[in-house]
């Protein structure tokens, strides 16, 4: 992406990029990180993301959303490897002070509210409606600048897609997420859950709700199938 100003996701799909590129980068990125059973045929993709197209090309002209549109890399905080990130990124960010460590509401000596969204540099695209994004400007990081501009737009499409394929599943799925945590809320304030205590001293323990749980064995057992 050699151009000066940014282009807006509309721009990328209605700019006379090859398609099929961007579907071929999609179709390698699911057969590497989804289960064996799940893994779709290239014409799967082809024809799923034909229709996600459509759809965002069909979309009335938008104000550019809050946030722009940022491909990067960054690091996976479990196994360490790098792994091509989508996400917002916030231009009001502000770095907590140097030595806080993160918390939540009312944050103790020592530590800053995370929560806060000025000390978010990134947002993750969560549910947000296609049609809010549609002519958001798209940004390139660090190392994705070395990415071609078809594997921009398809790991783009493939961020926007995981919740759904077409905006209306986003949103519904936005929905059922957002009763899930509720639930999961729920579940702590009741003591349904399980704590893992932290690796080192210092550290911060994990508690994993009732609601949790069962969605973690849900995709053990698929993934084992």
């Amino acid at each position: 992406m050699k151009s000066k100003t940014p282009p807006t996701l509309r721009g990328l799909l209605d700019g006379g990029l090859d398609l099929k590129e961007v579907y071929h980068w999609i179709n390698k990125k699911d057969r590497r990180n989804i289960a064996k059973c799940d893994r779709p045929t290239y014409k799967q993709t082809f024809d799923a993301y034909s229709k996600v197209v459509t759809e965002l090309l069909l979309k009335p002209k938008a104000k550019p959303y809050k946030f722009p549109i940022v491909v990067r890399v960054a690091r996976d905080l479990f196994d360490k490897h790098d792994f091509n990130e989508v996400c917002f990124l916030n231009p009001n960010y502000v770095a907590p002070a140097k030595g806080l460590k993160p918390w939540g509401g009312n944050p103790p000596k020592g530590h800053y509210n995370c929560n806060t969204e000025k000390h978010n540099q990134y947002f993750g695209f969560g549910w947000t409606p296609w049609s809010k994004i549609i002519d958001t400007l798209v940004l390139v990081e660090g190392k994705a600048k070395k990415l071609p501009v078809t594997a921009i737009l398809g790991e783009i499409l493939w961020e926007m897609t995981f919740s759904g394929w077409t905006e209306e599943a986003t949103i519904k799925r936005g929905k059922d997420i957002l009763k899930r945590w509720k639930d999961a809320k729920k579940d702590i304030k009741e003591g349904k859950f399980v704590e893992i205590p932290p690796k080192k001293k210092g550290g911060y323990k994990i508690v994993i709700p009732k609601t949790v749980q069962q969605d973690f064995k849900d995709i053990i057992d698929k993934s084992s199938t």
